[in-house]
């Protein structure tokens, strides 16, 4: 994979109509400010478009998804009935590992296109619609090649919570890459007097890393599947090699990251997190606090709004175990995260 420097934003790639290639069929665009402007500011953009990267010349005719009888899924088929699926995953194939080598953390495509289309793409038979929830063709094998790498289309990332659980992806994603070392490079635990091995905390630093990296993002696994994070913590307290550790962890953590969150369970990790501050704040800074997470679990405010009230308390008062929770990052301000 090529090496994203440190701090550098994370790569995505995008359907290139969406970021004002005249490359459809039409030889038109479909231009997304939000694509352009907002994740254009956080995120580091790479343009694709399978249709016009396979030589189908644009403009174009039409292709479409057709329904297949058997259980291979529907093919890509040109303007004259010409098969074009063995094509399309071909070329589909070639830019995953493109995707791989740039370090592409996460794939905005074009809603609809039998090409693109994350799931909601027209599939027909004989000329008559069957199914609006198809998959593109170059979709399905990216997807299949590089099962971590979450996709969104430009229509899901106007909502808001679809959004937000993309962009967490992301930046998961971009963080657990930057443990990969951890797999080559790490020293074996020693052994303290008795012959017995390290408590977690006298651990090398290499192995440390991937308990910090546990820490760091527990909460935010807590609000999507909080059985996960206990038997991913768990795991970690009884693991071994930390090569191997970390094998089993990313998989599990990516998967566990990738079920939507639970909107009740928001409220149970802020007062989790408000929690660290009990003792140290003020009577009516609680109030304060415990009002704003009130009101973001009803829906009345965005969760953007208590999380800068623990953010800056944390920070104020130097409180140690919330200085680098994951769950109180609020991301570039251009993503609108959170509802900031």
């Amino acid at each position: 994979m090529q090496a994203v420097p440190p701090g550098a934003p994370p790569r995505i790639a995008v359907s290139a109509c969406l970021l004002g290639v005249p490359v459809r069929y039409d030889g038109d665009h479909r231009r997304s400010d939000r694509v352009v402007e907002r994740l254009g500011a956080a995120f580091s953009l790479l343009a694709e478009c399978p249709e016009a990267g396979m030589g189908l010349g644009v403009p174009r005719p039409k292709i479409h998804l057709e329904r297949e009888a058997t259980a291979a899924g529907p093919r890509l088929i040109g303007s004259r009935s010409e098969d074009l699926t063995a094509a399309g995953v071909r070329y589909a194939r070639a830019a995953a590992e493109r995707f791989r080598r740039a370090g592409v953390c996460g794939i905005v495509l074009k809603s609809r296109s039998p090409s693109c289309g994350p799931g909601d793409a027209r599939i027909l038979s004989n000329g008559v619609e069957v199914s609006a929830t198809g998959q593109g063709i170059f979709a399905r094998t990216v997807s299949e090649a590089l099962p971590e790498v979450p996709q969104i289309s430009e229509v899901a990332l106007e909502e808001p919570r679809q959004r937000d659980h993309w962009i967490t992806r992301v930046f998961a994603l971009r963080e657990i890459r930057e443990i990969r070392a951890i797999r080559t490079a790490f020293a074996p635990r020693p052994a303290d007097r008795r012959g017995l091995e390290s408590p977690p905390e006298r651990r090398p630093s290499r192995w440390r890393s991937l308990y910090a990296f546990h820490a760091r993002w527990k909460m935010l696994l807590m609000a999507h599947s909080e059985a996960a994070a206990r038997r991913l913590g768990h795991r970690l307290a009884t693991a071994g090699d930390p090569a191997a550790a970390l094998a089993a962890y990313r998989p599990a953590f990516l998967a566990a990251l990738a079920e939507p969150d639970a909107p009740n369970a928001h409220r149970n990790v802020l007062e989790h997190l408000a929690g660290h501050l009990k003792r140290r704040l003020d009577a009516d800074s609680r109030r304060e606090l415990h009002a704003a997470i009130r009101a973001a679990a009803a829906g009345a405010a965005p969760l953007a709004a208590p999380i800068r009230l623990l953010a800056a308390h944390a920070r104020r008062l130097e409180v140690a175990s919330l200085a680098d929770q994951a769950y109180l990052d609020l991301r570039h301000p251009a993503l609108g995260y959170r509802g900031a």
